[in-house]
């Protein structure tokens, strides 16, 4: 048994010790996309759709929340001055007396791969706005969709290099009725 915890462990550490390293380079381009260049230590070849994973979407909706000429902090300030006739404070999104902007954890809704070149993923998720109060009432007003897409860069021959450029964008808001 201590053979195998050991034989183990070695296994363990052996794959920590020669697993394909990466960097990530995030960069905020427009008011409505990202882009994220992987570089790759493996350069023999990739699928892209291992790095459709998600990883940079927060940071991404959180951008776009606080960049006045995007479509979606547009709308949280529209939502604010519905709802409260004020507006939250870089510093601060809870309106006293009023509630805040909301939004939910985003759910990936579709997935799509061409090859192991490219790959991409849509991520669904609502804004809304939660009241002040006892109850603290979510009120949905939007629903958001974001793409993701991963392809994998070539050389003249089309050959993997190394670097996996991804995009993150806006796709959708749509105004919910009837809420």
């Amino acid at each position: 048994m201590k053979a195998f915890a050991l034989g183990l462990l070695v296994l363990t550490l052996s794959n920590n010790v020669f697993a394909d390293t990466e960097t990530r380079t995030y960069k905020k381009v427009s008011a409505t996309e990202a882009t994220v260049t992987i570089k790759t230590e493996e350069t023999d070849g990739t699928q892209a759709a291992g790095y459709v994973d998600a990883q940079e979407n927060e940071k991404f909706i959180n951008e776009l929340l606080k960049d006045p000429a995007s479509p979606l902090y547009k709308i949280a300030k529209e939502i604010e001055n519905d709802m409260c006739d004020a507006e939250s404070t870089p510093d601060n999104s809870w309106i006293d007396g009023c509630g805040e902007v909301t939004i939910t954890k985003e759910v990936r809704t579709s997935f799509g791969r061409g090859g192991w070149a490219s790959a991409g993923a849509g991520y669904t998720f609502f804004i809304g706005f939660t009241s002040d109060g006892t109850g603290r009432f979510f009120d949905v007003s939007h629903m958001v969709t974001i793409g993701e897409s991963a392809d994998a860069q070539t050389d003249d021959n089309g050959e993997y290099n190394g670097i996996v450029l991804k995009t993150l964008s806006l796709a959708e808001i749509k105004k919910l009725e009837n809420n």
